[in-house]
């Protein structure tokens, strides 16, 4: 058998998650030759899945020095970095391997060795049944366990867990963890090997079932009194962590079919806080490691997970999930000038003769900071700023009233803008997806930007799917906070109503 042969079924093997055979093999190939560059990798990435990708360090990065055009192997660098604590390198070397994977000539033939997903036999039915039973096991001993992220999702959603789901997430109090791992290995739990290399979440394999569980700890920050989760590691500055804000959490009775369980009082706040105003909406690309919408601010740990899902998926080819994971990163990252680079590669090219006519959309009624914020956000992302503002007939259809100022007074306001180059009263609603698609696509508009809190909305969903038909990518912009034409609305009827008090 060639060394090529053997490579060959020893990344079968890899692929089929046949770990030890793969292993073997390749130290054997890496043994006869050691100047081949793909055993190497894999056995770089065998080793961080046995949690010894320290060992590997030293010897990517010599290799990287040699040869600094292999993405895979700053990849897997990232991932050894990352498990043993050195995030500001991981994220570099993360960073690093999507631009050499952005100056390779093909974008989507990447040989990155990654496990494919097998199905885990996780049924729906007997998993439901299991997450009952454990939650009514754990109130009984005391533990305030309770349905959480997914698992929360789909039950709120649909009454069952989601449909793609591969795990049951609870959530407990984060003083309890040592309590709780002990009970769920007296209920048949088994903690998987180092738990994602993280002290929270924490996982779990049913020894019966195989069925695998996330327990997540929920604590309450000392200096602002906010309850807080994330994904955790322990020997590192807690700021480093991926650290995510909720409103406070109280729980009450609730009979499951297994019995009375905790639940929370308030799931909606809670799903709205972790997915977005939106989140009963389905979307099948948001990344909720990368986008959710609570996250405290965009950390070491936060950047590693952003960088290394993006690489993940472009390399796997999946480019509107790698679209929406960037439009993320590039929220937190906007001056990045890979992440721009990136983004015009995965959408059409553009002749460099031809400029990029960006779209933004809204009322502007009552015209504000938040706006302009708005505007200069959208004309950073292309050359010519257009601007749609929506004719008072759109709010007296969809709310009842017009604008408070008539629409030729708010286009006139925005076209005195020295950002703005053209604007329009727009065409259709964004609802009405293929008339909404048609208006902007007459304009000759490449990319629409649109505020975060319609990212997930049922209208945009649709509209951004039609739009890519277009080749019209949507970017969703960062909302500025406690601004807004409802707030002042309500803050001068407030003052005129003091004013009449008087």
């Amino acid at each position: 058998m060639t060394i090529d042969d053997q490579i060959q079924l020893a990344v079968q093997h890899f692929r089929a998650e046949q770990y030890q055979d793969a292993k073997q093999l390749f130290q054997g190939i890496y043994k006869q030759a050691p100047e081949f560059i793909i055993p190497q990798i894999y056995l770089a990435q065998l080793a961080v899945l046995e949690g010894t990708g320290s060992t590997w360090i030293e010897r990517l990065e010599a290799l990287l020095l040699e040869k600094p055009y292999i993405h895979e192997a700053y990849h897997i660098l990232g991932h050894c970095y990352q498990q043993n604590r050195l995030l500001p390198q991981a994220s570099q070397a993360f960073h690093q391997a999507l631009g050499t994977f952005y100056l390779q000539p093909s974008s989507f033939t990447a040989v990155s060795p990654q496990p494919r997903k097998t199905p885990s036999g996780f049924d729906r039915t007997t998993a439901e049944s299991l997450l009952w039973s454990t939650l009514v096991a754990l109130k009984q001993q005391n533990i305030y366990a309770f349905a959480t992220a997914g698992t929360l999702l789909g039950l709120e959603r649909s009454g069952q867990l989601l449909e793609n789901d591969k795990d049951i997430d609870i959530g407990i109090d984060w003083q309890q963890m040592p309590d709780t791992i002990k009970a769920l290995t007296a209920l048949g739990w088994q903690e998987a090997s180092r738990s994602y290399d993280l002290i929270n979440p924490r996982c779990f394999k049913h020894q019966t079932s195989g069925i695998i569980m996330d327990v997540c700890g929920y604590g309450t920050e000392v200096h602002s009194g906010k309850t807080i989760s994330g994904l955790w590691m322990d020997q590192v500055p807690f700021d480093w962590n991926r650290i995510t804000y909720f409103p406070p959490l109280q729980l009450n009775a609730k009979m499951s079919p297994a019995g009375e369980v905790w639940h929370l009082t308030a799931p909606d706040a809670f799903l709205a806080a972790l997915y977005g105003e939106h989140w009963r909406v389905p979307d099948p690309y948001f990344d909720t490691i990368v986008s959710a919408a609570n996250l405290r601010h965009f950390s070491w740990l936060a950047l590693c997970y952003g960088y290394s899902h993006l690489y993940g998926e472009w390399t796997k080819g999946n480019k509107q999930k790698a679209l929406n994971i960037l439009s993320t990163l590039q929220r937190h990252q906007a001056e990045d000038p890979l992440l721009a680079a990136i983004e015009k590669h995965l959408i059409q090219p553009i002749p460099k003769s031809q400029p990029r006519r960006v779209l933004a959309l809204g009322y502007f009624d009552l015209f504000h900071q938040g706006h302009l914020n708005y505007l200069n956000y959208a004309k950073q992302q292309g050359d010519i700023l257009v601007v749609g503002v929506a004719p008072d007939a759109f709010g007296i259809k969809s709310k009842g009233y017009a604008p408070v100022m008539p629409e030729q007074d708010r286009m006139a306001i925005l076209s005195a803008l020295s950002v703005v180059s053209e604007v329009y009263l727009v065409g259709a609603p964004m609802s009405q997806t293929e008339a909404a698609a048609r208006w902007i696509a007459s304009l000759n508009i490449n990319r629409v930007i649109c505020g975060e809190e319609w990212q997930g909305s049922e209208r945009w969903n649709a509209l951004s799917e039609r739009l890519s038909q277009d080749h019209i990518h949507v970017i969703y912009a960062p909302r500025t906070a406690n601004v807004s034409t409802t707030d002042l609305k309500n803050y001068i009827l407030k003052t005129l109503n003091e004013t009449h008090a008087k």
